[in-house]
C-alpha cells in the first residue's frame, strides 16, 4: 500500500474535480474518452478509500463518501447517453467532493516525524510498573495495532513511538 501525504489525497480529490467538469453539458462527444476518465476517477477513489480504511483511524464517514462518488461516477458510465441524468450527478458530485476535501484538510493526521523512547527499567515498583506497562501498551497497539501487552512484574522492553503531528 502507497504512502499518501495529505497534501497529495487533497491534489487527488481536486483531480476528481477537475475530471467532473468535463460533464458540465452531460457528456462529451468522446465516448470513449468520457468512459476512460470515469474509470480514472474511480480508481482514485478507491485507492484513497482503501487507504483511508487502512490508516487505522475511524475515518469511514469519508470512505462511505468515497463510496457514494463511485456509484454516482458507475451510473454515469452506464448511461452516458442521457444527458440530464449525467449532468444531475455532475452536481450531486460536486458537494460529495468539497465535503471529502474538507475532512481532509481538517481531520487527516499527518505525521512529521517519529520519535523512538526505551522504557526499559523506567519503573520499579511492581503495582506502577502495571500501570505503566498497561498506558505504554495502549498507546502503542493505538499507533501500531494490537500487540500482546506486558504484565505486572516483567520487564518493559518495549518502545513507546511518539510521532509529532
Amino acid at each position: 500500500m502507497a504512502y499518501f501525504t495529505r497534501n497529495k489525497m487533497e491534489m487527488m480529490v481536486l483531480e476528481l474535480y477537475a475530471a467532473n467538469a468535463r460533464f458540465a453539458n452531460g457528456g462529451t462527444d468522446d465516448y470513449q474518452g468520457d468512459l476512460r476518465a470515469l474509470i480514472e476517477c474511480q480508481q482514485k477513489a478507491l485507492v484513497l478509500g482503501e487507504y483511508l480504511e487502512s490508516m487505522g483511524m475511524d475515518y469511514s464517514d469519508i470512505v462511505e463518501k468515497f463510496e457514494k462518488y463511485c456509484n454516482l461516477i458507475y451510473d454515469i458510465s452506464e448511461n452516458l447517453n442521457d444527458r440530464e441524468l449525467v449532468i444531475d450527478h455532475k452536481l450531486d458530485i460536486e458537494p460529495i467532493l468539497s465535503s471529502i476535501l474538507k475532512d481532509i484538510e481538517e481531520r487527516i493526521i499527518e505525521i512529521r516525524s517519529i520519535d523512538v523512547y526505551d522504557f526499559r527499567g523506567l519503573v520499579d515498583a511492581p503495582g506502577e510498573k502495571a500501570i505503566v506497562s498497561k498506558e505504554i501498551n495502549r498507546l502503542i497497539d493505538s499507533c501500531l495495532g494490537n500487540v500482546p501487552g506486558l504484565t505486572e512484574g516483567e520487564e518493559m522492553y518495549r518502545p513507546l513511538v511518539v510521532g509529532t503531528y
